[in-house]
C-alpha cells in the first residue's frame, strides 16, 4: 500500500510466493480492495523453492485472519513469473520490489534473460551482510529468510546482472512498530488501516514466539518488525535510510545462503546499492504517517 499511494508511482501488479500462494494472492487483493485500488492486478506465483523442500517456505498458520469485509481486487489468473515479465516488456523503467524468496523472479528471468536489462531496479528485502543483532545478541547468517529460503533463486537472480538495492535484516531488525503505532493505526477512519491493525495485533504474537526461537525476548515497545515496509519506503523516500555502494559476493555454506562484503573492486562479486544504517524512528514515522491516511 505504500507503493499504491505514493503520488509519483503506479502500482502496477502484486505478485504472492511461498506457501499458499492462492490464499495469499486472495489476502492481497482483499486488502487492496479495502483501500479503494481495486484495480490492481494480483497474480499467485510459486508455492514451493525451485530445488529445496517445501518446508523452506514458512507457513504461521494464522494467514486469512482478520481480513476487512471489502470487495477484492483483481484476481488474475496469469501465473506471477509471466506477470513480471510482461509487466518489465509493457512498462519501460519498471521497479521490481521483492519482499519475499525469489523464487517467482527466478521463474520470470527463465522466461525472458533480458530481463535485467529491463528492469530499472531490483529492490530486494534480504541479505546479512554485517553484524545483524538483536539487542546484545549476534544472529546467525540464516536468519534472513527471504535469500535463504530459495538460495537457488537468489543465486540465479542477484548473479543475473539487475541493477540491485538490498534492505538487508541488520537494517530492518533495528525498525519496527509500537503498541500505540498498532492503536493508532486502529482508531484509524480508514478501512484499510483499521484491518492492518488488527492483523498486527495476530502477527504481533507469531512474532514474540520467534524471539523464543532466536534466544531473547521482545523489546518492552514492540509489535511488528518493518521488514518489507522499509524496503517499499527506500522506494518512495530512502531519505531514513543510508545507502552504499558495496561489492557482494554470493555463495552457499553449510546450505545457507550468505551476501559476503568484499573490497571495492575485487575480481569476485557484483556491486550493489545496500542499506548500511537506518534512523529507525524517522523510518517508523513515515511508514505510520502513509498508512494511517488509508
Amino acid at each position: 500500500m505504500l507503493l499504491a499511494e505514493a503520488p509519483a508511482l503506479d502500482l502496477v501488479a502484486v505478485t504472492t510466493v511461498a506457501g499458499d500462494t492462492r490464499l495469499r494472492a486472495r489476502i492481497a487483493a482483499r486488502l487492496l480492495g479495502a483501500a479503494g485500488r481495486r484495480e490492481i492486478e494480483v497474480c499467485a506465483g510459486d508455492e514451493v523453492p525451485l530445488l529445496r523442500a517445501r518446508e523452506r517456505f514458512v507457513w504461521f498458520g494464522h494467514e486469512g485472519r482478520g481480513l476487512p469485509d471489502a470487495a477484492d481486487a483483481l484476481l488474475s489468473e496469469e501465473p506471477a513469473a509471466q506477470r513480471i515479465v510482461r509487466a518489465a516488456q509493457e512498462h519501460p523503467g519498471l521497479e521490481l520490489v521483492a519482499v519475499g524468496p525469489l523464487t517467482n523472479v527466478a521463474r520470470a528471468l527463465a522466461l525472458d534473460p533480458k530481463l535485467p536489462e529491463r528492469i530499472a531496479t531490483l529492490w530486494v528485502m534480504g541479505g546479512h551482510v554485517r553484524s545483524v543483532r538483536l539487542g546484545d545478541r549476534e544472529l546467525p547468517p540464516g536468519i534472513d529468510y527471504n535469500l535463504c529460503s530459495d538460495p537457488e533463486a537468489t543465486m540465479a537472480v542477484l548473479g543475473a546482472g539487475f541493477r540491485t538495492t538490498l534492505i538487508p535484516a541488520e537494517v530492518t531488525l533495528r525498525t519496527w512498530m509500537a503498541p500505540a503505532d498498532v492503536a493508532q493505526l486502529e482508531a484509524a477512519p480508514g478501512v484499510f488501516a483499521r484491518a492492518l491493525g488488527e492483523m498486527l495485533r495476530i502477527w504481533s504474537g507469531a512474532q514474540a514466539k520467534l524471539f523464543e526461537t532466536w534466544g531473547g525476548t521482545a523489546p518492552s515497545d514492540f509489535a511488528a518488525f518493518l521488514h518489507d515496509p522499509l524496503t517499499a519506503l527506500a522506494l518512495v523516500d530512502a531519505s531514513a535510510l543510508h545507502l552504499e555502494t558495496l561489492r557482494i559476493v554470493l555463495t552457499v555454506q553449510n546450505g545457507v545462503l550468505r551476501t559476503f562484503e568484499v573490497a571495492p573492486g575485487s575480481h569476485a562479486g557484483s556491486d550493489m546499492t545496500v542499506a548500511t544504517d537506518v534512523d529507525p524512528q524517522a523510518a517508523r514515522h513515515a511508514i505510520l504517517t502513509r498508512l494511517i491516511g488509508l
